[in-house]
């Protein structure tokens, strides 16, 4: 038997329980319409910011003075500063070549790579960074200079299959990797 005492009561019930379906489905969608939106206001926001360029690098060396004279002497670079703490253990220098920063940073308490990866395989690398490069213009006279400085290089020149542009890997008194690319 039906529980309404009159068909109109049934068929509000009927309406009422469409009406909320409809208005559930009405939420879902503007849920998902508005995490649509915010998708493309957040992605529209990053495409109107200018590139980022390449500015500052720092790194832990093992010679302070040896690293100065060879990136002074292989590319440039000018000391704008140095800094010494003898109680603190460190000295520091800041290099500039155009607008390219780079901290050298020496401290008593540091461990090299090599003694740390020592007892274990020879392509065992340690996480972080693991290059950085300059581009330039002139890349073969660039490497005729780096072969007569004695640079040391780590493989030899590759051209890559997408841009066809040159690029070649050098090593810093620290073993450090700079890779040189073709511009």
């Amino acid at each position: 038997m039906c529980r309404y005492k009159n068909p109109q009561d049934f068929y509000c019930t009927i309406i009422h329980s469409q009406t909320l379906a409809t208005i559930k489905k009405m939420k879902q969608t503007l849920i998902l319409l508005n995490l649509i939106l915010i998708s493309f206001i957040g992605h529209g926001q990053n495409e109107t910011l200018p590139s980022p360029e390449a500015y500052f690098s720092a790194m832990i060396v093992n010679d302070i003075e040896s690293s100065i004279t060879w990136y002074s002497n292989n590319f440039g670079f000018k000391v704008l500063n140095k800094i010494e703490s003898a109680e603190k253990g460190f000295k520091q220098a800041n290099l500039k070549c155009g607008n390219i920063l780079i901290e050298l940073i020496e401290l008593k308490s540091s461990l090299s790579p090599k003694s740390l990866l020592e007892n274990h395989p020879k392509k065992t690398k340690i996480d972080g960074f693991f290059k950085f490069g300059f581009l330039v213009s002139e890349f073969d006279k660039w490497i005729d200079f780096l072969k007569q400085a004695k640079a040391e290089f780590y493989g030899s020149v590759v051209t890559d299959n997408v841009s066809g542009k040159k690029m070649q890997i050098i090593l810093d008194p620290d073993g450090n990797r700079i890779q040189i690319f073709e511009k």
